[in-house]
């Protein structure tokens, strides 16, 4: 019986889980960001691709740990914006967006410079 009970459980679980796009929604995430393009806070391609390139294996838990916290100055573009902490969500829902987030590194438009923050966006810096 305990058994059937625990498969129940489960079975629910993965019915009722929410998709990052979902937590995002719920969450107002989409008001300040964007995939690929800047709003009033970086893109998620934009995070992605600069946390694994600065974070490599952590990334994902410095992203989760951002949403949770809140976090701001990570990006100069962004300095007068604060990402608020969104700590009422679980750790599964954490994950579900930074794996959703981290996934969306190939769309960011920022392969030709070399992301240092001192001229080398565009190929076009000193450091060519």
């Amino acid at each position: 019986m305990k058994k059937l009970a625990f498969m129940t459980v489960l079975v629910t679980s993965s019915l009722f889980a929410q998709t990052a796009t979902e937590i995002m929604n719920d969450n107002g995430c989409m008001a300040c960001h964007a995939i690929a393009s800047k709003k009033s806070a970086p893109a998620f391609a934009g995070i992605a691709k600069r946390n694994m390139r600065f974070e490599g294996a952590g990334a994902k838990a410095t992203i989760m740990n951002s949403i949770k916290n809140g976090s701001s100055g990570k990006y100069p573009h962004f300095s007068g914006t604060k990402m608020p902490a969104f700590s009422h969500l679980s750790d599964a829902e954490l994950t579900t967006v930074a794996d959703y987030i981290l996934a969306q590194s190939s769309k960011a438009n920022c392969n030709s410079g070399r992301g240092r923050g001192n001229g080398g966006g565009m190929g076009m810096g000193r450091n060519r």
